[in-house]
């Protein structure tokens, strides 16, 4: 009815044979239990009983000692307990670590053994101890140079290192030699083709292998072309995009008017003509004889966002209309032989204080009525900045950049057309300032006595002011404000625009003696309180007067100098002496004692 003993045995040892054993202990594996490999690379591995990091080779003496080591892979198993060193398929050989670690020092690791191997590791105390290393082969394909093209309307791009998912570690270094630790960057799009290096590590790889990468950006899908039809009793100015637009707007720069274009809008003289906003057309129908405020430069655009917008750009001219734009050229040449002084540039101030560690951002803008092929900046050190979303802009004739930490000098904007002449330069007169404002009155030049005298200094960028006050030299505070009335017998009060003008000024009514000397404008601007001095100096003490009573006095000195000597020769010569025979060699003379 029941087995016999001896076939329960028989089963039992079967079982054994073919189920795997599962009484040993799981432990850790250096240098991880997943690795991915290079194809043809090496690597190495050992059981690792504390964890952790790699045993030292002092842990090693004092700590676990292997019987039996072997390693199975594809379930074919090899022993690790000599120097033998075993060939799995054509090219790659497997052999133990060394004689104190239980592990496999494997070479020229192929595609077909990617799969888990299984270590195993006898101690002195016969305990079994196993790991399981899960080893993923990629097959790298080298590449020195490679481009990626990313669609113009995008304004941002990512950059991945070649095999980044098969790499032990990367680094991606742009053109500005900035380096990002990483396999994946994003980067702004700010200009057509951009390069960057990654270098790369694999494992079993004692070198980094570099690849160039070309981000090479696509022309915008909503480039734009610009067309003029003209008749006897209109002038039509067309955009028309590559794809539907939502809402178009025409911009007149002589006067800033600006007109919604929708399909059957008239306003006056003007009129959406034809205007398809699903066929990506916006035109803008101005009604002849021109009017002189629609003489100048127009843009017909849409705006995506408020930093976001592309379009087209038209000169219309006031007899007839032309594309061109030959009438506003800047010859270089011309510009270079003459004065810097005589160049005329756009003022710019800047605030910039050092007492803060944040970066102050400039935006330049220059803008001309044609289409452009190409612009820059350039400082007055030299070195030129890409423009900022120059792909979008350019038909509209603008561009515009973007500069952190500006510095004081005249900078230069360069824009040129696809017909390639000279270029067209617009020119910026910068002033960066430590201090949120500056002196209207540097020195005030009076005398004791003297009404209504004024010092004024005044914030840049029309900052306003919170608290303006003066400090007299004799050290004592006046507080003043447009808001406060003075009493009648005051003898300081406001004086200027206004505090939320940012004027802080003080007048004076009567000038006295101690009013002489170096005063200091104190002004409190966003949180932050700043010091300008400005001096009073008395009009008879003044540098010129000095100068006048020094020339004044050396000259009457002169006169009185002559005249004493004359007189003095005139009325009395002095005794005479006579040189004896025996002092020969001394000439005759007379001494006046």
């Amino acid at each position: 009815m029941y087995p016999s003993l001896h076939l329960v045995l028989l089963i039992v040892i079967l079982w054994c044979q073919f189920v795997p054993f599962t009484g040993a202990d799981t432990i850790s594996i250096f240098p991880n239990n997943k690795l991915t490999i290079a194809e043809g690379a090496g690597f190495l591995a050992f059981l690792n009983p504390n964890g952790g990091t790699e045993l030292r080779q002092s842990s090693v003496a004092a700590g676990t000692r292997w019987i039996h080591c072997s390693v199975s892979v594809n379930n074919v198993q090899y022993s690790l307990d000599s120097d033998q060193i075993h060939r799995i398929g054509e090219k790659t050989t497997v052999e133990r670590y060394d004689t104190e670690r239980c592990g496999i020092r494997v070479k020229n690791l192929q595609k077909a053994l990617e799969t888990k191997w299984t270590m195993y590791g006898t101690d002195q105390g016969g305990q079994d101890r196993n790991a399981v290393l899960e080893v993923t082969v990629t097959s790298i394909k080298f590449i020195d140079d490679l481009n990626i093209t990313v669609s113009g309307s995008a304004s941002t791009a990512t950059v991945n290192c070649p095999d980044k998912d098969g790499s032990r570690y990367c680094r991606i270094i742009d053109e500005d030699q900035t380096v990002s630790e990483s396999c994946t960057k994003t980067v702004d799009l700010t200009q057509q083709i951009s390069y960057f290096w990654c270098h790369t590590m694999f494992w079993g790889a004692m070198t980094e292998r570099i690849t160039k990468i070309n981000l090479i950006v696509e022309e915008n899908d909503r480039d734009v072309k610009t067309t003029v039809e003209e008749t006897e009793d209109h002038i039509v100015l067309s955009c028309q995009y590559r794809s539907t637009v939502s809402l178009c707007r025409a911009l007149s720069e002589a006067d800033n008017r600006q007109y919604m274009l929708l399909d059957g809008h008239l306003s006056g003289r003007y009129s959406a003509y034809n205007t398809k906003i699903s066929a990506g057309v916006c035109s803008l129908e101005i009604k002849k004889p021109l009017a002189p405020a629609d003489v100048g430069v127009w843009r017909i655009y849409q705006q995506l966002n408020p930093t976001d917008y592309t379009g087209c750009v038209f000169d219309v001219k006031g007899k007839r209309f032309y594309k061109a734009r030959q009438t506003i050229r800047t010859r270089v040449g011309s510009i270079a032989r003459n004065n810097r002084l005589e160049i005329s540039a756009t003022d710019i101030e800047i605030f910039h204080d050092p007492r803060s560690s944040s970066a102050t951002v400039t935006e330049l803008t220059c803008a001309v009525p044609y289409e452009i092929d190409y612009c820059y900046l350039s400082g007055p050190t030299g070195g030129d900045y890409a423009p900022q979303r120059f792909d979008r802009l350019k038909s509209l004739g603008i561009c515009r950049f973007v500069v952190t930490n500006i510095t004081s000098g005249v900078w230069a904007c360069g824009i040129n057309d696809l017909d390639g002449a000279e270029d067209h330069l617009t020119y910026y007169n910068v002033s960066v300032y430590q201090q949120p404002g500056r002196t209207v009155t540097e020195q005030l030049t009076a005398s004791s006595g003297d009404r209504e005298k004024r010092l004024l200094c005044r914030t840049i960028l029309d900052l306003p002011i919170d608290i303006c006050r003066f400090v007299d030299p004799s050290g004592e505070v006046h507080g003043v404000s447009n808001q406060m009335k003075p009493s009648a017998d005051a003898r300081y009060r406001y004086f200027g625009k206004g505090l939320r003008e940012g004027e802080c000024g003080l007048e004076i009514v009567e000038l006295r003696e101690k009013d002489f000397g170096r005063w200091k404008c104190l002004f409190k601007v966003r949180g932050r309180e700043y010091e300008i001095p400005m001096d009073i100096v008395e009009e008879a003490m003044s540098v010129g007067a000095i100068i006048g009573i020094s020339i004044a006095a050396t000259t009457a000195l002169g006169i009185i100098g002559i005249f004493v000597y004359r007189k003095l020769n005139r009325r009395y010569s002095g005794p005479t002496y006579t040189v004896s025979s025996s002092m020969t060699n001394v000439s005759n003379a007379s001494h006046q004692s």
